[in-house]
């Protein structure tokens, strides 16, 4: 109980630090992330240091029956593509925290993750992007033997800094006894860039 009390004040302090702000949401699960632009407060340009909380849900996951909330901290470079206009690309790492089952699960994964604003002539800015993060089981710990996170996202920006998301994600929190989907949906949600 202490764990989460010092978590959730964490999370909450560091709102009012935040530079971007999401939450994902479906029928069953609610997933809030934070990011900030580490370039904002010195020199380190284009960098983003975050967290996330996925509340996971039996119903998204066909080999769990009760899953803990995946708990994330995040380091990314993310930049824009020399030559293609409209794209950003970058690399991370995670590590990543939860219980499968009674199974302790702890991952650091690495990743890539882009965007692209489509050149499309609306009245306000389109966004596909997507993310790909793997740890092999050299860099899976505890109970768990590998990491796989794939997410593809379409936005709409109808305010500046103001996007509405439609995505999908799949995490497979893999276990060294057995497979393990933990979360297999498609969600809605908002991101706020301050």
């Amino acid at each position: 109980m202490l764990k989460k009390i010092i978590l959730t004040t964490l999370m909450g302090t560091s709102l009012f630090a935040a530079h971007q702000i999401e939450v994902n949401v479906n029928d069953k699960e609610v997933e809030g992330q934070i990011r900030l632009d580490m370039g904002r407060m010195g020199s380190m340009e284009n960098t983003y240091l975050g967290a996330r909380f996925l509340n996971g849900d039996n119903n998204n996951s066909q080999t769990i029956s009760k899953p803990d909330p995946l708990m994330e901290v995040s380091f990314m470079v993310m930049r824009d593509v020399r030559g293609a206009q409209g794209l950003k690309f970058g690399l991370g790492v995670k590590g990543e925290y939860t219980k499968v089952d009674g199974n302790t699960y702890a991952a650091i994964p690495l990743g890539v993750e882009a965007e692209l604003r489509l050149p499309l002539n609306t009245p306000f800015p389109f966004y596909v992007g997507g993310a790909l993060y793997y740890a092999p089981s050299a860099l899976t710990f505890k109970d768990g033997d590998s990491y796989t996170e794939t997410r593809i996202h379409v936005d709409a920006e109808p305010i500046d800094n103001g996007r509405i998301e439609v995505g999908y994600r799949k995490i497979d929190t893999d276990l060294k006894t057995a497979n393990v989907t933990y979360n297999d949906a498609w969600y809605f949600g908002f991101r706020l860039d301050f």
